[in-house]
């Protein structure tokens, strides 16, 4: 298997990559794959809360040139939708932040386009439940196509 650079808080995700034969490697090495996993720190101070979305996407992104990149996968949960529409809103369509983790969660997601402006095949994968993220990654991985540059992956 290709090397894997993975940022996130570890667990499932990361075991299951691993179980699967791809090799973890850190900041040194070139990696055919980035992986960031997202999370919620449940910190109560919000700097310190977006720990956990934003500054994973800088550090990842700080990096992603150096690496020899095929793919970029970001998983978030819906906390970038889930949040309650302004007042007056007919619709529900859009962000939606839930929070200041949703707002965080809404930033990783528009980061992970600038992985695209430099020819990285990208996806983002918006779901909340472990089982539903390791069968829609198996999925993706399985069915990368790298003429479509960007695409957004939701839990149905």
């Amino acid at each position: 298997m290709p090397n894997l650079r993975y940022f996130g808080r570890g667990g499932f995700v990361l075991e299951h990559l691993q179980s699967n034969g791809w090799t973890v490697v850190d900041a040194n090495k070139k990696a055919e794959l980035m992986v960031v996993e997202t999370f919620d720190n449940q910190e109560g101070n919000s700097l310190e809360r977006l720990k956990s979305t934003v500054e994973l996407m800088r550090d990842a992104l700080n990096e992603i040139e150096q690496h020899q990149l095929q793919s970029f996968i970001v998983i978030t949960d819906s906390s970038a939708v889930s949040g309650n529409p302004r007042q007056g809103l007919q619709t529900h369509d859009g962000a939606c932040p839930n929070g200041v983790h949703g707002l965080g969660t809404l930033t990783a997601e528009t980061l992970a386009r600038k992985a695209v402006q430099i020819g990285i095949c990208t996806r983002v994968l918006r779901i909340a439940d472990d089982n539903e993220k390791i069968r829609n990654l198996d999925k993706t991985l399985d069915s990368l196509d790298f003429s479509v540059s960007y695409r957004l992956i939701q839990a149905v």
